[in-house]
């Protein structure tokens, strides 16, 4: 027998539902502040899942981007996993007119990183979304280790080019 779900999910009453609970996300916010959405790994390392998180709403995109960042690397508050290792700098961010956002880490990134072609997937796809997801002028994000282009954090995907965010990675 298949299951009612998918289309439970498109009722009226669904849609309600959620747009009573962005409405209610927009009150509740303190004025000054920004809700983002997190990307960190779920519990088995197969896909990313967003936490919201405040920022503060100051400044261009830009400097609300560097806040992304600084809050991914606080790592998650609730069950999910980290996937920034806590003692990683962000030396620059940069986003230019293309929406090209240039981001640039201490070494601490690739040197304690647990490695694993998974656990890399997560971490540039959970920087990438995070950055690309929650501002819209930004297209695509080019990930650089002490100013360097074209390395990798720990061997198993290339930093050679800028990369596009990844929503199929997102668990629904």
């Amino acid at each position: 027998m298949e299951s009612l779900e998918p289309f439970l999910k498109k009722t009226p009453e669904k849609r309600l539902e959620r747009r009573a609970e962005k409405e209610l996300e927009k009150k509740t916010v303190p004025q000054g502040r920004k809700i983002v959405t997190l990307y960190f790994s779920g519990e088995e390392e197969e896909y990313l899942a967003g936490e919201k998180r405040e920022i503060l709403n100051k400044g261009d995109a830009q400097e609300k981007a560097k806040e992304v960042i600084h809050e991914l690397i606080k790592g998650p508050k609730g069950k999910l996993i980290r996937t920034v290792p806590p003692r990683t700098k962000l030396l620059s961010l940069r986003i230019d007119e293309k929406g090209l956002a240039k981001v640039h880490f201490d070494k601490t990134l690739s040197r304690d990183h647990p490695g694993g072609s998974s656990a890399e997937i997560m971490t540039v796809y959970s920087i990438v979304n995070s950055l690309a997801l929650n501002f819209p002028q930004i297209k695509e994000v080019q990930i650089l280790i002490e100013g360097e282009k074209g390395g990798s954090i720990k061997g198993h995907l290339a930093l050679d080019r800028p990369i596009l965010s990844k929503t199929d990675l997102i668990k629904k």
